[in-house]
């Protein structure tokens, strides 16, 4: 089954420090961002934080439809 395709996201939430030190899956690609002058890889960093972010949505909703189960 193919996913929905993502738009990255814009520049300015790389560039977002508010969870520096945080050990997650978009701080790291935040970090990856910044340390590389590689557009592309860039790009590919935009697209990943993208797509973690519907993925921990997506989590989210699950958990909250197991919880109204119970």
């Amino acid at each position: 089954m193919p996913y929905k395709r993502r738009e990255p996201v814009p520049e300015k939430v790389m560039l977002n420090t508010r969870y520096k030190g945080h050990h997650t899956i978009c701080e790291t690609l935040r970090e990856i961002y910044t340390s590389t002058d590689d557009e592309e890889i860039k790009y590919k960093c935009r697209l990943a934080t993208a797509m973690a972010k519907a993925m921990q949505n997506r989590l989210k909703k699950y958990k909250a439809e197991k919880e109204n189960d119970r």
